[in-house]
């Protein structure tokens, strides 16, 4: 896979169709900044947005029709999140994560994933599998249909819906927080068709498993359903910014 940068027709193309949809979505309560904020968090899950790409202020103002203290604010968010970084006296970029930091954010994930399915209460209510089921089905029309955004955010629900299961407050947060620091990378993966069929079928597998209360299978399915995305990444990486990597394609 080769990264591009966003061309200036395609920032064009995003500033026509994004504006009118701020404004309209607005009138149900949500402010200017927050709006901002999942509108460049959806740009650069779905690839239109890159690492080390600038967010330039002033753009973003005329994208939004709004005025800099809105843009600051959905910046502020966005850094917090970990997916965009400000860099003093040059503004903000999109965040680059190397490839060691995505192996230890992938490696502490596994561990508190793996955790999370371990605590889990089994058996567990049909109407908990049920809802699973009920995402997924929306996952899987959305890869049929080739709608990333859908895809993106139906894949966040199960596993939120999954890990939620396991009752532990502290542990359902800490997965969230590492879960919304690689948001950045997901695309990656997202644009490989057998990334995207191996993920429907970890979740059909992993729905499964938890309806006949199989603990160990549950587990395994965790730990390699979190392989697609950092090897996507680091390959992708070696491609636009070279040197040596660790090695990530062990399985």
């Amino acid at each position: 896979m080769i990264l591009r940068r966003t061309t200036p027709r395609q920032r064009a193309v995003h500033a026509e169709t994004a504006a009118p949809r701020v404004r309209e979505r607005d009138t149900r309560g949500q402010s200017i900044a927050e709006l901002i904020a999942t509108s460049l968090e959806e740009d650069i899950v779905l690839g239109r947005r890159h690492p080390r790409e600038r967010l330039i202020e002033q753009d973003l103002c005329d994208r939004f029709r709004t005025h800099r203290g809105d843009v600051r604010l959905a910046l502020f968010e966005l850094e917090k999140k970990g997916i965009v970084r400000r860099i003093p006296n040059r503004g903000a970029i999109v965040r680059d994560l190397t490839p060691k930091e995505v192996m230890e954010i992938y490696a502490v994930r596994e561990e508190l994933e793996v955790m999370a399915v371990r605590v889990l209460p089994l058996p567990v209510a049909a109407s908990s599998v049920a809802e699973l089921e009920k995402i997924q089905k929306r996952h899987s029309a959305a890869i049929d249909k080739d709608d990333m955004l859908t895809v993106f955010y139906a894949n966040l629900q199960f596993h939120q819906t999954l890990f939620a299961l396991c009752g532990n407050a502290c542990l359902i947060e800490a997965i969230k927080t590492l879960e919304q620091k690689v948001y950045g990378i997901r695309f990656y993966a997202n644009a490989l068709p057998q990334a995207l069929e191996r993920a429907r079928r970890d979740h059909f597998d992993m729905i499964e498993a938890l309806r006949a209360s199989r603990r160990d299978e549950l587990i395994k399915l965790a730990q390699q359903h979190l392989k697609p995305s950092p090897q996507a990444y680091v390959r992708a990486y070696e491609r636009r910014f070279g040197g040596a990597t660790q090695q990530v394609d062990k399985d």
